[in-house]
């Protein structure tokens, strides 16, 4: 990775986290550039504005989780399995931060009404979180008919709590969660 590849790097990964942690509204161009050290030449060599990076981030955060939802999947044969790997790596993930719930969610809620372009690519986002659902909810033996309805609500389960955990920092709400998931799909049986 050649070093300009390496501050665009930084500036993406440096943005998403003061995105998650501080909101995209009070995050400038300025504290993102203070919190990489790098010049502000680097930032507009790469990005033409602050929405550039965001669209950016998308992809960064959609990487880091959908890779780690498609891995679990791909790793389990069961939902119940998929829950417990999932909910074990998310924590792990989370358990070092001092910011809390779902960047996609975070990130896409705040933009939602001023960034109308970006908000549809965080939509577009967890439309392939919900798809990931589905694969593993179809492992699980739920018939095609009910997949999508399934993933759905299992995917307002997890944002919600999400959110909750988010607004509480209350880490008893991630067991919660992962027996919630589990329970929308036996109870549907």
């Amino acid at each position: 990775m050649t070093k300009g590849e390496l501050s665009k790097k930084r500036i993406i990964e440096t943005a998403g986290d003061l995105f998650w942690r501080n909101g995209y509204t009070k995050t400038g161009v300025s504290e993102i550039l203070k919190a990489t050290g790098l010049p502000k030449g680097s930032f507009y060599f790469h990005f033409k504005k602050k929405a550039d990076v965001a669209e950016a981030v998308i992809a960064y955060y959609g990487h880091r989780i959908l890779d780690l939802l498609r891995s679990v999947s791909e790793a389990t044969d069961s939902w119940p399995a998929f829950c417990d790997s999932f909910l074990q790596a998310l924590q792990e993930d989370l358990a070092d931060k001092r910011y809390y719930g779902c960047p996609l969610a975070v990130v896409g809620m705040e933009i939602a009404f001023q960034e109308e372009a970006l908000a549809l690519r965080y939509h577009q986002a967890m439309e392939e979180v919900k798809a990931i659902f589905m694969g593993a909810l179809r492992k699980d033996g739920v018939p095609e008919e009910k997949l999508e309805e399934m993933a759905a609500l299992c995917l307002a389960v997890y944002e919600g709590n999400l959110v909750l955990y988010r607004l509480s920092k209350d880490q008893r709400l991630l067991p919660r969660l992962n027996e919630q998931l589990k329970k929308v799909v036996s109870g549907e049986r």
